[in-house]
């Protein structure tokens, strides 16, 4: 009996020990799981952010676009149009983008459009359309950027476009880019004094000059070489360190050849470069993912 009592209790400690390890070993695996279905839904999360849900050409993103492209490259000559004009690229815009562009004396339409490219920058998606118009009924035409974004097979145009050359398939797109609040704008009057008196002069030499005369002040040089006039600098803000500012502004352009305007947003990453700056990075939108 004394054996058998040993026994039990043998059989009893060892059950509950196991118990234990079972309950240990449980533990430990659900926490896994819920560290592993964590990570998974961050990198899904990501891979939403990156990914558009088409791949290359689309004809629903180019339906969406030439009928966007159709009504943005229209400028009536009369406000009555114009009103109308710009209540149609509402529907296009995201909410936070005004369209209020006025009637000038010059009249511009839209003839045709071609996408050239979608492709990524600072974790922003952008279709490049060929563009074909005419000012005052003169052929005119060039490479116009639209970021965007789709989310179930519906579109939204989330900065305003802008012009720039062809893009070269050749080369590296670049990291995300943070967005930026009050809370990182400098607080130092003479710092923003200085980049913003950078900042003015550097667009009004990047509007003028030619692309290979930027080379000495840009990592990427670009130029509008005078084919647009700086119409006006809003909005701009000064963020991030003495030796690596960052310049967000809305710039307002205007046709060296008529007095048809248009607006581009603009993020410029500096460094310091003794007596200057240096554009380490010029991007045609405000950040964001």
């Amino acid at each position: 009996m004394k054996s058998a009592r040993i026994i039990v209790w043998i059989t009893m400690v060892f059950i509950f020990s196991s118990g234990i390890v079972a309950f240990i070993k449980a533990s430990n695996v659900s926490q896994t799981n819920h560290r592993l279905q964590k990570e998974v839904q961050t990198y899904q999360t990501k891979l939403d952010r990156a990914s558009t849900n088409i791949s290359g050409y689309s004809p629903l993103l180019n339906n969406y676009m030439q009928e966007f492209l159709k009504f943005y490259l229209t400028y009536p000559n009369n406000t009555d149009d114009m009103d109308k004009r710009n209540q149609s690229l509402s529907a296009y815009y995201a909410t936070n983008l005004i369209t209020n562009d006025q009637a000038g004396k010059d009249n511009q339409t839209f003839n045709k459009a071609y996408l050239q490219s979608i492709y990524t920058q600072q974790g922003v998606k952008i279709a490049q359309y060929y563009v074909n118009y005419s000012v005052n009924n003169n052929p005119t035409s060039g490479y116009l950027n639209i970021p965007f974004k789709v989310k179930d097979s519906k579109f939204t145009v989330v900065s305003y476009p802008y012009f720039s050359n062809k893009i070269d398939p050749v080369g590296h797109i670049g990291k995300l880019q943070s967005k930026y609040s009050k809370d990182n704008q400098t607080t130092s009057v003479n710092l923003n004094n200085q980049v913003t008196d950078f900042t003015k002069s550097f667009l009004k030499k990047y509007a003028a000059a030619k692309t290979s005369d930027m080379k000495f002040i840009m990592a990427n040089p670009q130029g509008l070489a005078d084919n647009y006039k700086i119409v006006n600098i809003q909005n701009l803000r000064v963020y991030g360190t003495k030796s690596n500012p960052v310049v967000q502004c809305l710039l307002t352009l205007k046709r060296s050849d008529s007095d048809i305007e248009h607006s581009e947003n603009v993020t410029l990453k500096l460094s310091k470069q003794q007596t200057t700056y240096f554009v380490d990075e010029f991007n045609h939108n405000i950040g964001g993912d």
